[in-house]
């Protein structure tokens, strides 16, 4: 497909210059403008080819001006991409390779840019040799009528003369090509009628060449954060991002920032606090290095992947010091460790966690505190949620205690007026309207979503994943440039549009397909652990890994699962990336990962929810299995193999699904185990997996009746083994000063 899909950023002045090509006649003259709309493609109007004495099927000489070093080159007009001057007036140019520098612009639509002020670039013979801008308003489209095509209407184009024809126009608003200039009218005797151009919209360039991608600006983000780049549309959060910057001002060198999930935490930072840096909010801010990192599996190796090499081997304080002595143009390094929550739910994983995982928690916490303490070049953001504060205090209490005094909590509400500059002010920076009374419903919906709130005109923070998803839907859906009643109608309003968005990529699938969603998604979720007070969170898990979980026993992962992953993939239910190792710089891709969007879905998506819920025993299970086979190959302690209840358990709980190691472990056909355990033992193991007996035999001795000890095991009602609590961690609270923040 020739384009590159959506882009959010669009084109600009530097743009135009890359991208527009002067058309010339054999013997050099300019006959007009081109533009690049894809890599080797340009595009101009089939009068200014003729003009240049070529037409379809033949070569022409055209050559970018602004583009350093590039020389006139040729190429070729398809006659299948020709339409005359007397209808369309589209011609495209082929290139045999692209300019080096040059690079094709975005295009847009013409569809709701009435009002926007537009620019192009052209070659008038009043202008310097390398060409000059112009300018006009965007009007109306024309329709198309029996003896042309539609035509966009500018007006106050004074600048666009003769020896712009072809050139590209450029809304200024969304940064976007809405069209090629194609006509400039000339005044009657009584002089009107100036300042008239028009303009070959880009949908009609894509009728002649379809495989060009029109690119759009969406402002909203659907369950992804914002990130510094979109902070032009993060809105409605002035005054938590103060609260965070004024931390930094203060010189508070650790700031634990605590909201619910979906309260925007991430988007806070990265949009908010990040842009306030850069734009001198802090004094010296725009000196500062940032380094973003999320804990998964190895926090250390994380901070080092994100730009701290050495953090995993020689510390995090060593790591800064070098950091900073690489690049003195940097006062500071500010270190933000988003999720932090992933930092536990790792680190007391299942029912029994290893120790080496916990005391690699406790040291990074450490090393955290004592590099914040000892180094004045650094400042760290943890942001994390707030329902894993009492694992906090339970897991690192001196990270705790260091984090005290920079605590702050996300303001937990929105006020009317928030949501209405969260809702109205990013569509009006990219030229989106909205139907008259919407922005209005949207506010009301919302603030009915917690009727208890809505006397007070206020919302929960965590309303906002809703928000920004519906919002999301209703750009895919809008219709000349507005945001209509209609699409909002359609998605379901605020409270339906989760589910509708989710259970469109359902309604893909096959049903054959469906249980593999379920399988997939549902080993995307970390159980909820209400013992350790551990929510229920997304997880990361590899693709092949998740591949075995999506089929039965026994089945090979085939193209239904492939096909599964891809619906999710595309419809942003989950998202996949590929992780190199942080420890070398030359390091191949690993392993492919894949995890839920938002942990919003768990909370919201009631299909998801119930799914998790009716599984949640069996993952609980491979999770506790998955402890015991990592300290079997670490110890090779047999207490540590499954037997009796555990076994029968494992039995009954595999036949659902297994992946390949956890099949190994069960039936002692793995290699260290059948090499450690005793005859009777794999014996035992292997005629209990493979043959499933009611009561089977323990090694050695005689069957147990069924009201022995396993009894409810081997007859298949497996019992509810309550699981040993840990003490209680401290409860969670807030210093009184910071209460309100």
């Amino acid at each position: 497909m020739t384009g590159t899909g959506q882009d959010t950023s669009g084109g600009t002045s530097s743009d135009l210059l890359a991208a527009v090509a002067r058309i010339l006649t054999p013997d050099g003259r300019v006959a007009g403008a081109g533009f690049l709309v894809a890599d080797t493609v340009v595009v101009t109007c089939a009068h200014v080819v003729e003009a240049a004495g070529s037409g379809p099927g033949h070569a022409i000489l055209l050559a970018f001006p602004r583009v350093e070093g590039a020389q006139a080159v040729e190429g070729q007009v398809p006659a299948e991409l020709w339409r005359g001057a007397e209808r369309e007036d589209v011609a495209f140019i082929r290139l045999a390779a692209m300019p080096a520098g040059a690079r094709p612009l975005p295009l847009g639509s013409a569809e709701g840019c009435r009002g926007h002020e537009v620019r192009s670039y052209g070659f008038p013979a009043q202008a310097p040799s390398e060409g000059h801008y112009g300018s006009g308003v965007a009007s109306d489209v024309l329709p198309a009528t029996e003896g042309r095509s539609a035509l966009l209407q500018l007006t106050d184009a004074n600048d666009l003369t003769t020896g712009f024809s072809g050139g590209p126009v450029l809304d200024e608003v969304t940064g976007l090509v809405v069209g090629m200039l194609t006509e400039i009218t000339a005044p009657d005797r009584f002089a009107r009628g100036q300042n008239i151009a028009y303009v070959t919209p880009t949908q009609v360039l894509r009728e002649v060449l379809p495989e060009l991608v029109e690119q759009a600006v969406c402002p909203y983000r659907d369950l992804e954060p914002f990130k510094e780049e979109h902070a032009r549309w993060f809105q409605g959060r002035e005054d938590a991002v103060r609260q965070v910057v004024a931390n930094l001002t203060r010189q508070q060198r650790l700031t634990l920032l605590l909201g619910p999930s979906g309260s925007g935490k991430s988007s806070l930072i990265q949009a908010g606090v990040l842009r306030a840096l850069t734009e001198g909010e802090v004094p010296g801010g725009d000196r500062w290095l940032t380094v973003v990192a999320r804990p998964r599996q190895d926090l250390a190796a994380e901070i080092e992947r994100a730009g701290l090499p050495g953090a995993r081997t020689d510390g995090i304080g060593a790591a800064v010091s070098r950091r900073l002595a690489s690049q003195p143009s940097h006062q500071r390094i500010l270190l933000v460790v988003d999720q932090f929550e992933e930092f536990f739910t790792h680190a007391a994983n299942g029912h029994g966690a290893l120790d080496g995982r916990r005391a690699n928690a406790s040291t990074v916490a450490d090393q955290i505190v004592e590099a914040v303490d000892s180094h004045t070049g650094l400042s760290v953001i943890l942001v994390m949620r707030d329902d894993f504060y009492p694992q906090l205090a339970a897991l690192a209490p001196g990270l705790l205690a260091a984090a005290t005094p920079g605590l702050l909590n996300v303001p937990g509400t929105l006020s009317d007026q928030d949501l209405h500059d969260i809702i109205t002010l990013p569509a009006a920076d990219v030229g989106l309207r909205f139907q008259p009374g919407l922005p209005e419903r949207i506010v009301s919906d919302v603030l009915a979503v917690t009727p208890e709130e809505a006397s007070t005109r206020q919302a929960p923070a965590t309303v906002l994943p809703l928000l920004e998803l519906t919002l999301s839907q209703l750009w895919h859906q809008r219709k000349d440039g507005y945001l209509t009643h209609e699409a909002y109608r359609r998605i379901g309003a605020v409270s339906g549009s989760l589910r509708t968005w989710c259970d469109s990529a359902l309604d893909e699938l096959s049903p054959s397909q469906r249980p593999i969603a379920r399988r997939i998604l549902t080993s995307l979720v970390h159980p909820a652990d209400p013992s350790r007070r551990i929510p229920a969170v997304r997880t990361q898990v590899a693709l092949s890994e998740l591949r075995e979980l999506a089929v039965e026993p026994g089945e090979t992962p085939g193209a239904d699962v492939d096909s599964v992953i891809a619906t999710l993939t595309r419809h942003r239910i989950i998202t996949t990336q590929t992780l190199r190792d942080p420890r070398k710089a030359d390091a191949t891709p690993g392993e492919p990962v894949a995890e839920l969007i938002h942990d919003a879905l768990i909370r919201d998506w009631g299909t998801l929810r119930e799914w998790a819920r009716q599984d949640r025993r069996f993952h609980e299970w491979l999770g506790a299995t998955r402890e015991r086979q990592a300290r079997w190959a670490e110890k090779a302690d047999p207490g540590d193999l499954l037997g009796g209840t555990a076994l029968a358990e494992g039995i009954e709980l595999s036949q659902k699904r297994r992946p390949s190691d956890i099949a190994a472990f069960l039936s002692g056909e793995d290699a260290a185990v059948g090499a450690a355990l005793p005859e009777g033992i794999i014996l035992f193991a292997e005629t209990s997996f493979r043959q499933l007996p009611r009561n089977p035999p323990s090694a050695g001795g005689p069957a147990r009746a069924p009201d022995q000890e396993d009894a409810s095991a081997t007859s298949g009602n497996v019992t509810e083994v309550e699981p040993v609590k840990p003490s209680e961690p401290a409860p969670c609270s807030v210093p009184a000063d910071q209460e309100s923040s």
